[in-house]
């Protein structure tokens, strides 16, 4: 409930704050299963509203994550470290983080926090832009194509949801490309 309430405090006092905070801090919450305190509120928002505006601003976590990820997959010369990395970025894509995570990024620390940031980067812009999400389709790839509005068949929100994903994968992966140095 405190979860929750946060997130939603946060975006009524400002979206793009809770952008950041919650683009920002997904991939913590996820480690700590306290994810799934917040779908059902993405899920009521979408069943009472026809959309949801606060929580849909993870989106970009995933994207940033696989970008700090396929960074270290391109500059290691660790063949164990690139032979995590390379499938973790395909799972990526599509919403699967837990390989990136655990096997990528959190062992190196510095290199979770990168992805943290550039997904909080996302997050600010889903919010700024006021992409909403209208239907639960999944995570990474999968979600795209629930930012179309189904009443108008506008797809602004699906290009403002790719952009903002779009960066948080390159500020990712270009800061952890120019910062990885192999232990």
């Amino acid at each position: 409930n405190a979860v929750g309430t946060a997130a939603i405090s946060i975006f009524n006092f400002s979206p793009v704050l809770a952008g950041l905070f919650i683009g920002g801090f997904w991939q913590v919450i996820v480690i700590f299963g306290l994810h799934w305190w917040l779908i059902p509120i993405m899920i009521q928002n979408i069943a009472t509203n026809g959309f949801d505006p606060v929580i849909i601003t993870y989106f970009a976590a995933s994207f940033a994550q696989t970008g700090t990820a396929f960074a270290i997959m391109l500059k290691t010369k660790d063949i164990k470290l690139k032979t995590i990395a390379a499938p973790a970025c395909i799972a990526g894509i599509f919403g699967i983080n837990e390989p990136i995570v655990y096997g990528v990024t959190l062992p190196r620390k510095k290199y979770f926090v990168i992805a943290c940031i550039a997904a909080a980067i996302g997050g600010a812009i889903i919010a700024y832009t006021g992409a909403y999400l209208y239907i639960f389709a999944g995570f990474g790839l999968f979600s795209i194509p629930g930012f179309i509005n189904p009443a108008t068949n506008d797809m602004s929100g699906m290009y403002y949801g790719i952009i903002a994903s779009v960066v948080a994968f390159a500020i990712a992966a270009a800061v952890s490309f120019v910062l990885f140095k192999d232990e």
